[in-house]
């Protein structure tokens, strides 16, 4: 009996300590699961990924305007300039605030010029495209004379 209670003795510091790893190593689980869903929940509220110059182009491609422009052009011209968020605020205070009220706080747009070669004639047509939503915002073009 005498055995028993050194035994017990000798081994409490050890079930106290391997009780303090056990607290120790749930803490560290709750910890990684809390991290683990304030990152998904950081995650799922962050704007999607802006779309691509590429993308724009081919999205500007379904205005009315340039499908008209491009239908009987011998030739054609495109270029995309990027307007990240803060630079679209600039602009709605400028002299093209009546284009770029259109769009939405805090997103980015790419502003897609076509110029469309014809036979007397260009046409200059821009197509503002959300880079966020992928969605026209603004079309608006006509002819330059030579």
């Amino acid at each position: 009996m005498a055995d028993e209670k050194l035994d017990k003795r000798a081994l409490s510091p050890l079930i106290v300590c391997g009780q303090r790893v056990m607290k120790l190593h749930s803490a560290l689980i709750l910890f990684v699961v809390v991290a683990f869903i304030v990152a998904s929940a950081y995650s799922l509220s962050m704007p999607a990924c802006p779309i691509s110059r590429e993308e724009a182009i081919e999205i500007s491609k379904q205005s009315e305007l340039v499908r008209k422009g491009l239908a009987d052009a011998h030739n054609f011209e495109v270029e995309a300039t990027y307007y990240n968020s803060s630079m679209v605020e600039k602009l709605k205070a400028g002299h093209l605030r009546e284009i770029f009220q259109k769009v939405p706080e805090g997103h980015s747009v790419w502003n897609v010029g076509w110029t469309a070669h014809k036979t007397l004639y260009s046409s200059t047509i821009l197509v503002l495209v959300d880079a966020e939503t992928a969605a026209i915002i603004d079309e608006r073009g006509g002819p330059v004379l030579w």
